[in-house]
């Protein structure tokens, strides 16, 4: 079953939409080729409930991801969070593996676990492409062991904690691979504040939009808060509270037949006129301009 979100008309999938072992596990792994065959649902721009991992292990095209187009190369891995809108143009003979999975698969009793602790999980640090070498033969060859353990006879259950055994030997790898460059103060306790941020952030951004609310929230003063961002992220605050709800406008008027007053409404600015000014600041185009620019007509 897949359900459309509330806020925009873009699609919105959760696992039950890919089968009811995928619902049963909170994980789900098939290959490229018969994820779009069995799917065709996913052809158009959509969003998801869980994370998700693409990799390409052949082929060429383009994967757009939240308004920015990524290269689509053999050996490519592309990992998202919940919510983000993607769709890709791809060669016909592009093929690989799609993952899905829920923090609950990923934790499944671990209360340690956390799955921001990977940085392409991360939204103040966005980079959910990352280009392997070469092949890597651990990766495919886990890829291909969690595709054998998903698929046992019906008859039988997958070993969820070996699938997710699996789940984090991948991920740590890319990790490894992923290059990241996170400033100056990325000390532990610095980093758990940004985690603690960003959550608080993609929660409240739509009625929270000033700095102090939010160090309010986590009982630090806003200047220290201030600081933390710019150390680790290089950016203030408020250009972190900003980032996120032009975000979520430029999702808005790319894939929901709303005018700028409705939107405007729905990201809680109480004067549309303030809104055009804010979105013209913080990304050079007015609405008219951005939908001008990715080809959709008021």
């Amino acid at each position: 079953m897949k359900r459309t979100a509330a806020l925009n008309d873009t699609p919105l999938y959760c696992l039950d939409a890919f089968g009811e072992r995928a619902e049963q596990s909170l994980f789900y792994i098939e290959t490229l080729k018969e994820h779009l065959q069995k799917h065709p649902f996913v052809s158009k721009s959509h969003r998801h409930d869980f994370y998700l991992g693409l990799y390409v292990s052949r082929g060429i095209g383009t994967h757009t991801i939240d308004f920015v187009d990524y290269p689509v190369k053999s050996n490519s891995f592309y990992l998202m969070t919940p919510g983000q809108v993607h769709a890709w143009n791809l060669s016909p003979e592009t093929d690989g593996y799609f993952f899905f999975f829920v923090p609950a698969f990923y934790q499944m009793g671990q209360q340690e676990s956390d799955l921001t602790a990977f940085p392409f999980f991360q939204s103040f640090h966005p980079s959910p492409y990352i280009q392997l070498p070469g092949c890597d033969s651990v990766i495919d060859l886990i890829i291909q062991e969690m595709l054998k353990e998903y698929k046992t006879p019906a008859q039988a259950r997958p070993d969820l904690p070996l699938l997710r055994s699996y789940l984090e030997v991948v991920l740590r790898k890319l990790a490894r691979e992923r290059d990241v460059s996170v400033g100056g103060d990325s000390t532990p306790n610095a980093t758990h504040k940004l985690r603690k941020l960003e959550e608080l952030i993609n929660h409240h951004y739509r009625e929270l939009k000033q700095p102090h609310e939010y160090a309010e929230l986590m009982n630090l003063s806003a200047s220290y808060l201030n600081n933390v961002c710019k150390a680790v992220v290089g950016k203030t605050l408020s250009d972190l509270i900003h980032a996120r709800i032009i975000l979520e406008a430029k999702r808005f008027f790319s894939y929901a037949d709303l005018t700028i007053s409705q939107v405007a409404v729905r990201l809680n600015f109480a004067d549309p006129s303030y809104f055009i000014r804010f979105f013209k600041k913080h990304t050079g185009l007015t609405p008219e301009q951005f939908r001008e620019q990715i080809n959709r007509p008021l």
